[in-house]
Protein backbone atom coordinates (compact mmCIF):
# COMPACT_ATOMS: atom_id res chain seq x y z
CA UNK A 1 0.00 0.00 0.00
CA UNK A 2 2.72 2.45 1.12
CA UNK A 3 4.82 1.57 -2.25
CA UNK A 4 1.51 2.70 -4.23
CA UNK A 5 1.12 5.67 -2.63
CA UNK A 6 4.78 6.38 -3.53
CA UNK A 7 4.47 5.83 -7.12
CA UNK A 8 1.24 7.87 -7.13
CA UNK A 9 3.08 10.68 -5.53
CA UNK A 10 6.16 10.30 -7.87
CA UNK A 11 3.87 10.18 -10.73
CA UNK A 12 2.15 13.39 -9.33
CA UNK A 13 5.75 15.25 -8.76
CA UNK A 14 6.75 14.71 -12.68
CA UNK A 15 3.15 15.74 -13.67
CA UNK A 16 3.33 19.10 -11.81
CA UNK A 17 7.12 19.63 -13.37
CA UNK A 18 6.03 19.03 -17.04
CA UNK A 19 3.13 21.65 -16.58
CA UNK A 20 5.47 23.82 -15.27
CA UNK A 21 7.97 23.83 -17.73
CA UNK A 22 5.08 23.69 -20.60
CA UNK A 23 3.39 26.63 -18.94
CA UNK A 24 6.66 28.54 -19.03
CA UNK A 25 7.58 27.87 -22.54
CA UNK A 26 4.00 28.96 -23.56
CA UNK A 27 3.76 31.96 -21.76
CA UNK A 28 7.37 33.21 -22.54
CA UNK A 29 6.15 34.37 -26.21
CA UNK A 30 3.69 36.29 -24.51
CA UNK A 31 6.23 37.77 -21.64
CA UNK A 32 8.61 38.59 -24.43
CA UNK A 33 6.16 40.42 -26.79
CA UNK A 34 4.24 42.14 -23.91
CA UNK A 35 7.01 42.64 -21.12
CA UNK A 36 9.87 43.00 -23.12
CA UNK A 37 10.03 46.59 -21.71
CA UNK A 38 10.45 45.07 -17.69
CA UNK A 39 13.63 44.09 -16.27
CA UNK A 40 12.71 41.72 -13.63
CA UNK A 41 11.19 38.98 -16.90
CA UNK A 42 13.65 36.64 -16.52
CA UNK A 43 13.75 36.32 -20.31
CA UNK A 44 15.62 39.82 -19.79
CA UNK A 45 18.18 38.43 -17.75
CA UNK A 46 21.02 37.00 -18.93
CA UNK A 47 22.03 33.69 -19.91
CA UNK A 48 23.75 33.16 -16.43
CA UNK A 49 20.56 34.53 -14.20
CA UNK A 50 18.31 32.04 -16.70
CA UNK A 51 19.85 28.88 -15.29
CA UNK A 52 19.74 29.64 -11.89
CA UNK A 53 16.31 30.88 -12.19
CA UNK A 54 15.74 27.32 -13.37
CA UNK A 55 17.64 25.52 -11.18
CA UNK A 56 15.75 27.39 -8.23
CA UNK A 57 12.46 26.55 -9.97
CA UNK A 58 13.54 22.68 -10.10
CA UNK A 59 14.84 22.25 -6.57
CA UNK A 60 11.35 23.64 -6.00
CA UNK A 61 9.36 21.51 -7.34
CA UNK A 62 12.12 18.65 -6.04
CA UNK A 63 11.62 20.21 -2.31
CA UNK A 64 7.57 19.39 -2.86
CA UNK A 65 8.28 15.96 -3.76
CA UNK A 66 10.37 15.73 -0.94
CA UNK A 67 8.31 16.39 1.91
CA UNK A 68 5.63 14.57 0.27
CA UNK A 69 8.21 11.38 0.91
CA UNK A 70 8.43 12.78 4.29
CA UNK A 71 4.99 13.01 5.08
CA UNK A 72 4.81 9.23 3.87
CA UNK A 73 6.36 7.53 7.35
CA UNK A 74 3.76 9.34 9.09
CA UNK A 75 0.63 7.68 7.41
CA UNK A 76 2.60 4.28 7.85
CA UNK A 77 2.78 5.19 11.50
CA UNK A 78 -0.72 6.17 11.79
CA UNK A 79 -1.46 2.72 10.60
CA UNK A 80 0.30 0.72 12.64
CA UNK A 81 -0.58 2.47 15.98
CA UNK A 82 -4.12 1.82 14.44
CA UNK A 83 -2.96 -2.11 13.72
CA UNK A 84 -1.43 -2.11 17.33
CA UNK A 85 -4.77 -0.49 18.75
CA UNK A 86 -6.36 -3.18 17.43
CA UNK A 87 -4.39 -5.79 18.30
CA UNK A 88 -4.17 -4.91 21.83
CA UNK A 89 -8.24 -4.21 22.42
CA UNK A 90 -9.52 -6.22 25.26
CA UNK A 91 -11.72 -7.80 22.63
CA UNK A 92 -9.46 -9.08 20.18
CA UNK A 93 -6.89 -10.21 22.96
CA UNK A 94 -9.60 -12.09 24.86
CA UNK A 95 -10.21 -13.96 21.53
CA UNK A 96 -6.63 -14.07 20.73
CA UNK A 97 -5.38 -15.71 24.07
CA UNK A 98 -7.24 -18.28 24.41
CA UNK A 99 -6.60 -19.61 21.54
CA UNK A 100 -3.11 -18.88 21.71
CA UNK A 101 -3.03 -20.76 24.77
CA UNK A 102 -4.55 -23.85 23.39
CA UNK A 103 -2.17 -24.14 20.17
CA UNK A 104 1.21 -23.23 22.83
CA UNK A 105 -0.21 -26.00 25.81
CA UNK A 106 -0.46 -28.28 22.89
CA UNK A 107 2.52 -27.73 21.30
CA UNK A 108 4.56 -27.72 24.93
CA UNK A 109 2.53 -29.92 26.91
CA UNK A 110 4.69 -32.77 25.16
CA UNK A 111 8.07 -31.09 25.39
CA UNK A 112 7.51 -30.32 29.37
CA UNK A 113 6.10 -33.99 30.00
CA UNK A 114 9.13 -35.26 28.21
CA UNK A 115 11.82 -33.27 29.81
CA UNK A 116 10.40 -33.69 33.39
CA UNK A 117 9.98 -37.50 32.83
CA UNK A 118 13.48 -37.47 31.68
CA UNK A 119 14.54 -35.46 34.91
CA UNK A 120 12.06 -37.23 37.41
CA UNK A 121 13.86 -40.72 35.73
CA UNK A 122 17.34 -39.38 36.02
CA UNK A 123 17.29 -38.62 40.23
CA UNK A 124 14.51 -41.80 40.39
CA UNK A 125 16.34 -44.78 38.93
CA UNK A 126 19.46 -44.34 41.46
CA UNK A 127 16.59 -44.01 44.59
CA UNK A 128 15.19 -47.29 42.83
CA UNK A 129 18.23 -48.91 42.71
CA UNK A 130 19.35 -48.21 46.19
CA UNK A 131 15.57 -49.06 46.98
CA UNK A 132 16.04 -52.46 45.54
CA UNK A 133 19.43 -53.40 46.80
CA UNK A 134 17.97 -52.32 50.42
CA UNK A 135 15.06 -54.87 49.68
CA UNK A 136 17.16 -57.47 48.68
CA UNK A 137 19.54 -56.58 51.68
CA UNK A 138 16.50 -56.77 53.98
CA UNK A 139 15.25 -60.46 52.70
CA UNK A 140 18.90 -61.66 53.30
CA UNK A 141 18.93 -60.27 57.57
CA UNK A 142 14.99 -61.60 57.29
CA UNK A 143 16.82 -65.05 56.27
CA UNK A 144 19.04 -64.69 58.72
CA UNK A 145 17.63 -63.73 61.45
CA UNK A 146 15.18 -66.03 61.27
CA UNK A 147 17.97 -68.85 61.27
CA UNK A 148 19.00 -67.13 64.03
CA UNK A 149 15.43 -66.94 65.87
CA UNK A 150 15.26 -71.15 65.05
CA UNK A 151 18.84 -71.59 66.77
CA UNK A 152 17.82 -69.22 69.58
CA UNK A 153 14.77 -71.05 70.16
CA UNK A 154 17.21 -74.07 70.35
CA UNK A 155 19.37 -72.80 72.19
CA UNK A 156 16.52 -71.35 74.96
CA UNK A 157 15.31 -74.97 75.05
CA UNK A 158 18.57 -76.69 75.65
CA UNK A 159 19.30 -73.71 78.43
CA UNK A 160 15.88 -74.75 79.91
CA UNK A 161 16.86 -78.48 79.97
CA UNK A 162 20.16 -77.76 81.22
CA UNK A 163 18.66 -75.21 84.07
CA UNK A 164 16.63 -78.23 85.07
CA UNK A 165 19.55 -80.31 85.32
CA UNK A 166 21.97 -77.66 87.44
CA UNK A 167 19.04 -77.35 89.45
CA UNK A 168 18.82 -80.98 90.16
CA UNK A 169 22.43 -80.77 90.78
CA UNK A 170 22.84 -77.94 92.39
CA UNK A 171 20.44 -79.86 95.29
CA UNK A 172 22.16 -82.75 95.70
CA UNK A 173 25.39 -80.38 96.21
CA UNK A 174 23.53 -78.96 98.35
CA UNK A 175 22.59 -82.46 99.80
CA UNK A 176 26.49 -83.80 99.33
CA UNK A 177 27.75 -80.66 100.82
CA UNK A 178 25.66 -80.47 104.15
CA UNK A 179 26.64 -84.23 104.02
CA UNK A 180 30.44 -83.15 103.81
CA UNK A 181 30.01 -80.63 106.27
CA UNK A 182 28.33 -83.19 108.58
CA UNK A 183 30.92 -85.49 108.20
CA UNK A 184 33.44 -82.86 108.74
CA UNK A 185 31.88 -82.10 111.71
CA UNK A 186 31.82 -85.47 112.77
CA UNK A 187 35.21 -86.29 112.20
CA UNK A 188 36.38 -83.40 114.02
CA UNK A 189 34.10 -83.78 116.76
CA UNK A 190 36.34 -87.78 116.48
CA UNK A 191 39.48 -86.30 116.50
CA UNK A 192 38.94 -84.04 119.79
CA UNK A 193 37.54 -86.81 121.54
CA UNK A 194 40.73 -88.81 120.90
CA UNK A 195 42.56 -86.20 122.63
CA UNK A 196 40.07 -86.23 125.57
CA UNK A 197 43.21 -87.67 127.76
CA UNK A 198 45.69 -84.93 126.42
CA UNK A 199 46.62 -81.97 127.81
CA UNK A 200 49.73 -79.24 126.11
CA UNK A 201 51.63 -77.25 128.42
CA UNK A 202 53.07 -73.86 127.20
CA UNK A 203 56.91 -72.19 127.73
CA UNK A 204 58.70 -75.67 128.99
CA UNK A 205 62.49 -74.65 129.57
CA UNK A 206 63.96 -76.88 126.79
CA UNK A 207 67.99 -77.58 125.92
CA UNK A 208 68.77 -75.56 122.73
CA UNK A 209 72.36 -75.15 120.63
CA UNK A 210 73.64 -72.07 119.37
CA UNK A 211 71.26 -71.76 116.98
CA UNK A 212 68.29 -71.87 119.24
CA UNK A 213 67.18 -75.78 117.59
CA UNK A 214 65.87 -78.23 120.19
CA UNK A 215 68.86 -80.27 121.52
CA UNK A 216 67.00 -83.87 121.26
CA UNK A 217 66.12 -86.24 122.69
CA UNK A 218 64.35 -84.21 125.94
CA UNK A 219 63.35 -85.64 128.74
CA UNK A 220 59.35 -84.31 128.24
CA UNK A 221 58.49 -87.05 131.31
CA UNK A 222 60.62 -85.67 134.15
CA UNK A 223 59.70 -81.97 133.23
CA UNK A 224 56.45 -82.74 133.17
CA UNK A 225 56.01 -84.66 136.36
CA UNK A 226 58.19 -81.91 137.91
CA UNK A 227 55.71 -78.83 137.15
CA UNK A 228 52.91 -81.36 138.02
CA UNK A 229 54.17 -82.61 141.72
CA UNK A 230 56.11 -79.51 142.74
CA UNK A 231 53.55 -76.63 141.41
CA UNK A 232 50.96 -78.31 141.51
CA UNK A 233 50.73 -80.15 144.49
CA UNK A 234 49.77 -83.52 142.90
CA UNK A 235 51.41 -86.98 143.26
CA UNK A 236 51.85 -88.10 139.79
CA UNK A 237 54.68 -91.00 138.92
CA UNK A 238 55.40 -92.06 135.53
CA UNK A 239 52.99 -94.96 135.06
CA UNK A 240 49.81 -91.75 135.21
CA UNK A 241 51.89 -90.55 131.89
CA UNK A 242 51.12 -92.94 128.53
CA UNK A 243 53.15 -90.22 126.12
CA UNK A 244 54.68 -86.62 126.11
CA UNK A 245 56.63 -85.24 123.42
CA UNK A 246 57.79 -81.44 121.96
CA UNK A 247 55.76 -80.09 119.75
CA UNK A 248 56.86 -77.15 116.78
CA UNK A 249 59.75 -74.83 117.72
CA UNK A 250 61.67 -73.37 120.42
CA UNK A 251 61.71 -69.53 120.73
CA UNK A 252 63.97 -68.19 123.84
CA UNK A 253 64.88 -72.18 124.81
CA UNK A 254 61.10 -72.65 125.44
CA UNK A 255 58.41 -74.37 123.70
CA UNK A 256 55.10 -76.57 123.67
CA UNK A 257 54.54 -80.12 125.34
CA UNK A 258 51.81 -82.53 124.31
CA UNK A 259 51.00 -85.43 127.17
CA UNK A 260 48.76 -87.77 127.15
CA UNK A 261 47.57 -89.33 130.40
CA UNK A 262 46.76 -93.01 131.47
CA UNK A 263 43.62 -92.00 132.34
CA UNK A 264 41.02 -89.42 131.25
CA UNK A 265 40.54 -88.77 135.59
CA UNK A 266 44.53 -88.06 136.01
CA UNK A 267 43.80 -85.22 132.95
CA UNK A 268 41.33 -83.57 134.66
CA UNK A 269 42.76 -83.40 137.69
CA UNK A 270 45.78 -81.85 136.16
CA UNK A 271 43.62 -79.62 134.29
CA UNK A 272 41.58 -78.34 137.02
CA UNK A 273 44.70 -77.23 139.31
CA UNK A 274 46.19 -75.50 136.37
CA UNK A 275 45.30 -72.22 138.31
CA UNK A 276 48.03 -72.53 140.40
CA UNK A 277 49.80 -72.06 137.83
CA UNK A 278 48.19 -68.26 137.25
CA UNK A 279 51.75 -66.02 138.46
CA UNK A 280 54.03 -68.70 137.34
CA UNK A 281 57.63 -67.08 136.85
CA UNK A 282 58.49 -68.90 133.29
CA UNK A 283 54.93 -68.41 132.24
CA UNK A 284 53.56 -71.99 132.19
CA UNK A 285 50.34 -72.39 131.56
CA UNK A 286 47.84 -75.77 130.75
CA UNK A 287 45.34 -75.60 127.98
CA UNK A 288 43.68 -78.80 126.45
CA UNK A 289 45.22 -80.22 123.34
CA UNK A 290 42.05 -79.24 121.05
CA UNK A 291 42.17 -79.35 117.19
CA UNK A 292 43.37 -76.89 114.79
CA UNK A 293 39.43 -75.85 113.90
CA UNK A 294 39.13 -75.61 117.39
CA UNK A 295 42.36 -73.50 118.02
CA UNK A 296 41.19 -71.46 115.45
CA UNK A 297 37.87 -70.54 117.23
CA UNK A 298 39.68 -69.29 120.41
CA UNK A 299 42.20 -67.30 118.86
CA UNK A 300 39.42 -65.48 117.24
CA UNK A 301 37.88 -65.06 121.04
CA UNK A 302 40.96 -64.13 122.19
CA UNK A 303 40.97 -60.95 119.55
CA UNK A 304 37.94 -60.54 120.60
CA UNK A 305 38.18 -60.31 123.92
CA UNK A 306 41.16 -58.57 123.82
CA UNK A 307 38.99 -55.72 122.32
CA UNK A 308 36.43 -56.18 124.99
CA UNK A 309 34.20 -57.24 122.58
CA UNK A 310 33.44 -60.60 125.32
CA UNK A 311 33.67 -60.86 128.67
CA UNK A 312 35.08 -64.32 129.14
CA UNK A 313 35.92 -67.38 127.15
CA UNK A 314 36.85 -71.16 128.34
CA UNK A 315 37.11 -74.81 126.97
CA UNK A 316 36.06 -77.86 128.38
CA UNK A 317 36.44 -81.46 127.80
CA UNK A 318 36.90 -79.98 124.05
CA UNK A 319 34.26 -77.39 124.10
CA UNK A 320 34.54 -73.32 124.36
CA UNK A 321 31.97 -71.30 125.84
CA UNK A 322 31.76 -67.81 125.80
CA UNK A 323 30.36 -65.37 128.17
CA UNK A 324 29.07 -61.80 126.26
CA UNK A 325 29.02 -60.26 129.56
CA UNK A 326 29.44 -60.64 133.43
CA UNK A 327 25.57 -61.57 134.02
CA UNK A 328 24.95 -63.07 130.82
CA UNK A 329 24.32 -66.68 130.26
CA UNK A 330 27.46 -68.82 128.70
CA UNK A 331 27.33 -69.51 124.97
CA UNK A 332 28.77 -72.94 123.10
CA UNK A 333 30.36 -71.92 120.12
CA UNK A 334 30.71 -74.65 117.77
CA UNK A 335 31.59 -72.38 114.22
CA UNK A 336 33.23 -69.19 113.10
CA UNK A 337 28.95 -68.80 112.15
CA UNK A 338 28.56 -68.36 116.01
CA UNK A 339 31.08 -66.03 116.39
CA UNK A 340 29.68 -63.87 113.20
CA UNK A 341 26.47 -63.64 115.21
CA UNK A 342 27.77 -62.29 118.35
CA UNK A 343 29.56 -59.96 116.25
CA UNK A 344 26.58 -58.54 114.57
CA UNK A 345 24.69 -58.47 117.74
CA UNK A 346 27.20 -56.50 119.53
CA UNK A 347 27.41 -54.36 116.04
CA UNK A 348 23.51 -53.45 115.99
CA UNK A 349 22.27 -49.93 116.88
CA UNK A 350 20.57 -51.58 120.06
CA UNK A 351 23.26 -53.30 121.70
CA UNK A 352 25.35 -50.12 120.75
CA UNK A 353 22.56 -47.67 122.87
CA UNK A 354 23.08 -49.83 125.92
CA UNK A 355 26.54 -50.14 125.74
CA UNK A 356 26.80 -45.97 125.76
CA UNK A 357 24.07 -46.01 128.56
CA UNK A 358 26.32 -48.53 130.71
CA UNK A 359 29.30 -46.11 130.41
Amino acid sequence: MATSMTRESEHSSDHLLTNTQSQSNISSPSLNINKRSNPDSPDNLPATQKQNTRQIRRRNSQGDLRDIEKKTPATRKNITDKVIEALTSPDVLNTIIPVLAEKISKTLTPLIEEQVKKCIAAHVEPIQKSIDEHDFSIRDHTVKICKLSIRMEQVDKRLKDNNKMLDVWDSELDALHKKTKDMESRLESQEQYSRRTSLRFHNIQVPVDGHGKILHPVNTDDKILSICNGQLGLNLSIDDISRSHVIGKAKYGKCQVIVRFMSNRTRDMVYTNKKYLKHNEDGVFITENLTKFRTDLTKKLSQMKYKNQIHAYWTADGRIFVKRAENSRKEQINSFEDISDIERDITSPTNQQQSDAEK
